[in-house]
């Protein structure tokens, strides 16, 4: 029994190792990004984050950081939200840490056939935010169920060139 877990610890160890770095050095933003998956395009000249997609192109994983322009964290991300549920996306799950200052809050919902799932946190003493937002196949949620975790898990704020 004790061979099985340390032979399933390895294993998960060896398959995070091919997972793929990225880091923003404007925002601090890092996360961890799935071995198939790609950069779409150039970086853009604000140089605010990346998108990725899969071998396949049907996931899309956005990474990126803003500075906040609402009066809070906890608006822009109410503002985000609104903004999702007017473009359709049916919203099923929401977190967020319940602190008198919000740090940190997911949702997720679907679209059509279509899975979302983002996290925000905040930085820079509250006057920035870092998220990354996934969205893909509802048939492979399955599949996707544990890589949205290792991702979620992965997204850290940083030193941020951008934070005064």
């Amino acid at each position: 029994m004790r061979f099985l877990i340390a032979f399933i610890i390895i294993a998960a160890t060896a398959h995070a190792a091919d997972w793929q770095k990225y880091s923003n050095d404007r925002f601090g933003v890092s996360i961890e990004v799935p071995p198939d998956f790609k950069q779409l395009g150039d970086a853009p000249d604000n140089n605010d984050g990346l998108i990725f997609a899969s071998a396949d192109g049907k996931t899309v994983l956005r990474v990126w950081g803003n500075n906040i322009v609402a009066d809070s964290f906890k608006d822009e991300l109410r503002g985000n939200f609104e903004s999702d549920q007017t473009d359709g996306w049916v919203v099923s799950y929401g977190a967020g840490n319940k602190q008198k200052t919000m740090t940190w809050a997911v949702y997720s919902g679907t679209k059509g056939d279509t899975i979302m799932y983002e996290k925000s946190i905040a930085a820079c003493k509250g006057t920035q935010s870092l998220h990354f937002r996934i969205e893909y196949p509802a048939v492979q949620k399955k599949a996707y169920d544990a890589v949205v975790t290792h991702i979620s898990r992965s997204l850290k704020s940083g030193p941020a060139k951008d934070c005064s």
